[in-house]
């Protein structure tokens, strides 16, 4: 399998009494340092009953902490200047909403700066009220509601998979690549991942299969759709039925560019449920091969996909158009 040049992290529930040299020196660095936070206001009485955690980079190197408390209260979040950009805060955060879940919590809550109003938001966060001062910094109060991520729908039912769907057919040319696709997405049942260079219109801006694409987005509250694009200029200065997708279901359906410092050998490739893949081995042509059911080599490419998402960020002209 080919592989993906990433950015390591790792994220560790840890508690105040073994950790908190590490999680006091990452944020005297960011709020003290960096912010003018008083040293008196940084450090509480709520920290040694508070859960906490870390994130580990490169040779182990802690690079940014947060804590929440017992009431669902999230704070103290920090990520170090050198590791800011990089996927680095959203691994914490969701490393804190699953905590959470798994806890039976049924919201979560904050006080965000406000130019991290966004970022926030991308995770389900609603502002509330208006702009307040704390410590010298505007703010914002943010409420999470958890229950939003309870899967209520209808659980699929298991059934036999034919030899049929285990074999790998091989494709030439854009029509066959466009059926495939469309043949896949119908498929779907949870989430769809698409890594594409320009999202090329005669795969990705037809009427089938965008039509495909919104009954999966719009079938049940967890269905997620999530697209990698290396040229996302192409596709915002060009009409594209998916990017029109994006505008009206962004909730569902998130599109995100990748950075130009990331590497990757995978030419493009469609993943369906961790199981369908439809993969292009070529740059300037379309050749390559689906099979429905490959799920041991669809993981590899899931977390060649997740890797890359997880460095890449929403671009400033998709936050101008409110995707």
């Amino acid at each position: 399998m080919e592989s993906v040049d990433y950015f390591p992290i790792e994220v560790e529930e840890v508690s105040w009494q073994t950790a908190n040299e590490q999680l006091m020196a990452i944020r005297h660095k960011v709020f003290v340092e960096e912010q003018g936070v008083p040293v008196s206001e940084e450090v509480d009485e709520l920290d040694p009953n508070a859960m906490h955690w870390l994130a580990y980079g490169p040779q182990n190197v802690a690079m940014a902490t947060a804590r929440m408390l017992a009431d669902g209260q999230i704070g103290r979040m920090a990520v170090l200047k050198d590791y800011r950009q990089r996927g680095v805060g959203s691994s914490l955060m969701r490393n804190m909403i699953r905590y959470a879940i798994r806890e039976g919590m049924e919201q979560l809550f904050l006080s965000a700066q406000v130019h991290a109003v966004p970022f926030y938001e991308g995770f389900g966060f609603i502002a509330e009220g208006d702009a307040y001062m704390d410590a010298g910094i505007p703010h914002r109060a943010m409420v999470l509601n958890l229950h939003r991520f309870i899967d209520n729908s209808p659980k699929p039912l298991l059934r036999d998979i034919s030899d049929e769907e285990r074999q790998r057919v091989g494709l030439d040319g854009l029509d066959e690549f466009r059926d495939q696709a469309v043949m896949l997405v119908n498929r779907a049942q949870r989430e769809i991942r698409i890594f594409s260079f320009r999202l090329e219109p005669g795969v990705y801006s037809n009427s089938p299969f965008c039509d495909a694409i919104y009954a999966f987005a719009t079938s049940h509250p967890l269905a997620r759709v999530r697209i990698l694009v290396k040229d996302l200029a192409h596709v915002i200065h060009h009409t594209n039925q998916l990017h029109e997708l994006c505008l009206r279901l962004p909730s569902r359906i998130q599109i995100r560019k990748l950075e130009h410092k990331e590497e990757t050998l995978h030419t493009e490739f469609l993943l369906v449920d961790s199981t369908g893949i439809l993969y292009k081995q070529e740059p300037e042509r379309f050749v390559g091969y689906v099979v429905p059911h490959a799920p041991l080599e669809a993981v590899e490419l899931v977390e060649d996909f997740d890797n890359m998402w997880e460095q890449s960020e929403l671009d400033p002209e998709l936050r101008r158009l409110h995707i």
